[in-house]
């Protein structure tokens, strides 16, 4: 399904999706009377309860002949994702949620920068003299690598640690839609750590790297 809704959402809920079509709005305020009557909502003959990200139901309501509904309620009830991006005022319908255990690589693997260890290819490297996959090594010394996450994404989790030149301090910056949301510094001879990092359902994330010799990231998980 994949598709884009633009525009302005008036009231409580962050965007409204109108049975019939989707409504095209500039950018502004203004009060509307709408009509709230225990609309309901049925999916294959199953009546729906629709919720918002909060847990807290929301209901449908009508504006001018039309039928309102909320998008993440009816989106969630079947069985599909749902992200917003504020700055363009978009929302994004997938077609399916991200299932859990998934790994990084095998939906999103960089298109720029890194080399891929995927345990599909039994390709592995080692972190702390343990054998490892599903993730990438990166140079240190500056170099980065670039994933297109589609906004699909909430969190991302994984094993990080020295990959070689172990007496040498390493700093991982984790970068999503060009803010920074998780600074990592490994130590001299550290061993590896498990960490979370929020990727917000952006679109891009880029790991940044400095110091010497290389960082190893294994197991990422998104959900």
């Amino acid at each position: 399904m994949n598709k884009t809704v633009k525009g302005y959402a008036i009231g409580v809920m962050s965007a409204l999706i109108a049975v019939g079509g989707v409504a095209y709005a500039t950018s502004g305020q203004r009060n509307i009377d709408v009509t709230y009557d225990n609309y309901k909502v049925y999916i294959d003959n199953t009546l729906a309860d629709l919720t918002d990200a909060n847990g807290t139901t929301v209901e449908p309501f009508v504006y001018n002949g039309t039928t309102y509904l909320p998008v993440r309620g009816v989106a969630q009830a079947m069985g599909a994702q749902v992200t917003y991006d504020g700055a363009s005022r978009s929302v994004y319908i997938w077609d399916k949620m991200v299932p859990g255990e998934t790994f990084l690589m095998d939906v999103c693997p960089p298109y720029e920068g890194g080399d891929v260890y995927s345990s599909s290819e039994g390709r592995t490297f080692e972190m702390d003299g343990k054998k490892r996959s599903n993730g990438v090594t990166i140079w240190s010394n500056g170099n980065s690598v670039l994933f297109n996450l589609d906004g699909r994404y909430n969190s991302l989790s994984f094993d990080i640690g020295h990959n070689g030149y172990l007496e040498d301090e390493k700093t991982v910056t984790f970068i999503v839609d060009g803010k920074t949301v998780k600074t990592i510094t490994l130590e001299p001879e550290q061993l590896a750590k498990h960490i979370t990092i929020p990727l917000n359902y952006g679109l891009q994330l880029k790991i940044a790297t400095e110091g010497y010799g290389n960082v190893g990231l294994a197991d990422m998980i998104v959900e």
